[in-house]
């Protein structure tokens, strides 16, 4: 559990409860924009100068090809479950070029309702 999921607990204590959807919305939206430049990195990884790394992003691209749904669903269970880390999956769907209103639909989806299930453990 990181400090985003320890600031996400605070949720539930929040009064009146409109206050803490509110705050719920701010949280998820700035979470999810600190994830932008992880994407962006990705999106920048078929410029690598490295070999081994560019047939890596090609053999992912090839399998999301075969499965586009593969990285759909690893990103939204990443979102809500952080397995496998968010920041890591962020990277890997710009790599793999997953839309960007995908990915933060997917990701502003996602990480409402973990932060929203968070702050419901405390209410």
């Amino acid at each position: 559990m990181g400090l985003a999921e320890v600031a996400a607990l605070g949720l539930g204590a929040v009064r009146p409860a409109g206050l803490s959807w509110a705050l719920l919305a701010a949280f998820t939206v700035g979470h999810v924009a600190a994830k932008v430049p992880w994407y962006l990195i990705g999106r920048a990884a078929d410029r690598t100068p490295h070999p081994r790394a560019r047939r890596m992003v090609e053999r992912a691209r090839a399998l999301l090809a075969e499965r586009p749904q593969f990285g759909t669903g690893l990103l939204g269970v990443s979102a809500v479950t952080s397995t496998p880390p968010f920041h890591l999956a962020s990277i890997a769907a710009g790599m793999v070029a997953i839309p960007a209103g995908r990915f933060l639909l997917l990701c502003l989806v996602g990480r409402a309702v973990r932060f929203g299930l968070l702050g419901a453990v405390t209410s």
